[in-house]
């Protein structure tokens, strides 16, 4: 009986150390299929003024970056995800960051404040975890890419250095512009 804790830690760790992602997060729900429509949210950003993503949709391209304060992998993206946004903002393109920290906004604040970088797009704070719901999340960090048509259309789990590559050609494609 004494082993059953060592073998669900084992099976646990096994699981996490395979994942190229920097957190687990238990959600539940199937993730939206490349092609199918991105459900739709309205969430607090940061600044307690509420994000609804309805009127981007089918309008902009989206990048939705769902990570937490303590995800390594995540804030090993961010840098990447940031200078993606602003080669692109002008094009037609929107990020937004969601924090899925369960603690209030002012860890996460002073956490963005201590960053040696700026994150110039709304971060959306998914306390409750139902946008990560809504997306089938439950490792982070995962990137999510919405086209102009309101589709998902790329859904990437965890972060490797190279991955923001891929990220931005599949932007650069939502976008209509050359490889």
């Amino acid at each position: 009986m004494a082993r059953a804790p060592l073998v669900l830690f084992a099976a646990l760790w096994a699981l996490l150390g395979s994942s190229p992602a920097g957190a687990f997060f238990g959600s539940g729900s199937e993730k939206p299929q490349v092609g199918e429509a991105a459900p739709r949210f309205s969430a607090p950003q940061l600044d307690g003024v509420e994000f609804d993503l309805g009127p981007h949709l089918g309008k902009s391209a989206i990048l939705l970056d769902f990570w937490s304060i303590y995800c390594v992998a995540c804030v090993q993206a961010m840098p990447h995800l940031v200078t993606l946004h602003e080669r692109y903002k002008d094009q037609g393109f929107l990020t937004v960051g969601i924090d899925l920290d369960s603690f209030g906004t002012k860890r996460v604040a002073k956490f963005i404040e201590g960053l040696p970088f700026r994150i110039p797009y709304p971060v959306v704070i998914d306390k409750q975890r139902q946008v990560a719901a809504k997306y089938g999340v439950s490792v982070l960090p995962t990137v999510i890419l919405i086209d102009r048509e309101g589709k998902v259309a790329y859904y990437h789990v965890g972060y490797a250095p190279g991955d923001e590559n891929e990220t931005e050609a599949t932007i650069r494609e939502l976008l209509g512009l050359a490889p």
